[in-house]
């Protein structure tokens, strides 16, 4: 079994991981964005597009903030139940 710092460091490198994928997928909005309206899409159509996307990710960000404070917290609870596992 991983002992309690080498669990802390693993979590603490997937929470950076996932925020970095979010980070990354709000570039590739903007940068979708720009290029649609570069390449002669209406800026009054790109706009509404971009808008829907954010919302998505930021949905997507919460959603998966509060499944990973859930883990977290059924990991404590099994953790305080069951101290010499």
């Amino acid at each position: 079994m991983l002992s309690d710092n080498s669990q802390s460091n693993q979590h603490k490198f997937i929470r950076r991981s996932i925020a970095s994928a979010f980070l990354t997928q709000a570039i590739i909005i903007g940068i979708n964005g720009n290029l649609d309206v570069r390449s002669g899409k209406p800026v009054v159509d790109v706009i509404p597009s971009m808008i829907t996307q954010a919302i998505q990710l930021i949905v997507k960000t919460h959603r998966t903030q509060k499944s990973a404070e859930e883990i977290d917290r059924i990991k404590k609870d099994r953790i305080a139940q069951n101290p010499d596992d």
